[in-house]
């Protein structure tokens, strides 16, 4: 089991918000993967990669007071799994 405290949202269609960084994510192989670059990652991967990342973004916005979703695209602005 993996313990992670970055806050996800589902967007749709595949489409999340882990933390600041909108991913697209899908069960390849009966495991769940998450798309980097051009290739896959198991979702236990980039968790332990950018978990960390994540949190301090989040915590640095938070101090600023600035919006932590203003700057990713939400589901309205994604067609067909890519974005405008």
């Amino acid at each position: 089991m993996i313990h992670c405290t970055v806050p996800l949202e589902r967007l749709g269609d595949g489409w999340y918000i882990f933390g600041t960084r909108r991913i697209f994510a899908r069960i390849a192989a009966g495991k769940l993967a998450v798309r980097v670059g051009g290739g896959w990652m198991s979702i236990k991967e980039f968790i332990e990669t950018h978990s960390e990342e994540e949190l301090h973004k989040l915590e640095r916005m938070k101090a600023s007071g600035r919006d932590v979703h203003s700057g990713v695209q939400h589901k309205d602005h994604i067609t067909n799994n890519r974005t405008r």
